[in-house]
């Protein structure tokens, strides 16, 4: 093994990305078991001589708060665990190229992101929406340098196909953060609220995430057969 800090470190962040998405699994399970577990309810009333009409969302609070507490509670853990999982990943892949010192860096300036964003993001939206901006840009480059350090020690390896998805992936990643960034100055420049064009550009942005993310899992596994040898 050529490499064996990039190989193990590759490892862990393979299993962080796994248990990242088993946590948005079971996000996503809670999020139907609070739908069928509410109805909403119309309220009618009459404010200057108009009929106003509003949709009052009632929940079954008995009815979930035990799936609830366990879903949310399975779904907080694992991100924690993949979290610190793709932290020493990136740390044991430090010693064998720069440019997974720049992920680490990257990784860390999320952090700081994210604390500023739970202390006044929820007081100042503007500032919490560009702290989250932020947050996404430094996972994005994060990865990028991930993908840059593997693609520089596949030099070592006869393994050209690897090479190329991983280069693959590094374009992807940076075309659909761009494009996201984009849209993003485009809403809020505009000013665009609602309505179809705000939805069909959050399609547009989520659709190039999802091949990106895909690539980048895809990327990740060839990396750690590789390195393995």
């Amino acid at each position: 093994m050529k490499f064996p800090n990039t190989f193990k470190g590759i490892k862990k962040i393979w299993i962080a990305e796994m248990l990242m998405l088993l946590a948005a699994v079971l996000s996503i399970v809670l999020l139907f078991v609070i739908a069928n577990n509410s109805a909403v309810i119309e309220d009618v009333a009459v404010v200057e001589d108009a009929v106003v009409v509003e949709d009052t969302l009632l929940v079954n609070t008995e009815a979930i708060k035990t799936p609830a507490a366990i879903l949310g509670i399975s779904a907080s853990v694992l991100m924690i665990v993949a979290f610190l999982l793709n932290l020493i990943g990136i740390i044991n892949c430090r010693k064998d190229d720069s440019n997974f010192v720049n992920a680490l860096i990257a990784t860390l300036l999320g952090v700081v992101c994210g604390v500023v964003n739970a202390i006044w993001g929820e007081s100042n939206p503007r500032l919490g929406n560009w702290m989250e901006f932020v947050m996404v840009m430094e996972s994005c480059y994060a990865s990028y340098y991930v993908l840059t350090g593997v693609s520089k020690l596949s030099e070592a390896y006869p393994d050209e196909a690897t090479k190329k998805l991983v280069d693959k992936s590094r374009n992807w990643l940076l075309g659909s953060f761009c494009l996201s960034a984009i849209l993003k100055l485009i809403v809020d420049i505009f000013n665009i609220q609602d309505g179809t064009p705000k939805t069909i550009m959050a399609i547009v942005a989520v659709l190039a995430e999802i091949v990106s993310y895909v690539i980048y899992l895809m990327a990740l596994n060839k990396s750690k057969k590789m390195l393995a040898k």
